[in-house]
């Protein structure tokens, strides 16, 4: 039988093998880089909301839509984000360019058009989907 020293030196051993391995694999290379991230902040507002509009009536102000929003990178959905009750929204992604379109769900109004944006990484970019409520 091994003496207590031989075992706590083996125990000793083992510990710092696993540990060097641990070590170790922290430092290896990704096969995938890390993108770096950016932001995008929006609102979707929908109008015109009054039929015959009178400029700074605030009942006839442009309204929140609701739904969500989808950035896309070639017809791949990257990121989506819930619109809030202001109409606002924001998502992290990597740098790049994207198309933001709006989901309204089975609603046929309002429509929102598509808006591209560029996003660099550490930055901001804001964007602004005015949708059309369909009143004339």
């Amino acid at each position: 039988m091994p003496s207590i020293t031989a075992r706590r030196l083996h125990l000793a051993a083992g510990t710092l093998a696993i540990a060097a391995s641990l070590a170790l694999a922290g430092c290896g290379n990704s096969s995938t880089p890390a993108s770096p991230l950016g932001v995008v902040v929006g609102t979707a507002l929908a109008g015109p909301t009054c039929p015959v509009e009178r400029p700074g009536d605030p009942l006839c102000a442009p309204r929140p839509v609701t739904g969500t929003v989808e950035l896309r990178q070639q017809d791949r959905v990257v990121a989506t984000a819930a619109i809030d009750t202001a109409g606002s929204f924001s998502a992290t992604v990597p740098a790049g360019r994207y198309t933001v379109a709006v989901d309204v769900g089975s609603n046929l109004f309002p429509t929102c058009p598509a808006v591209e944006v560029t996003v660099v990484a550490g930055a901001t970019a804001t964007v602004e989907v005015q949708c059309d409520t369909g009143i004339r």
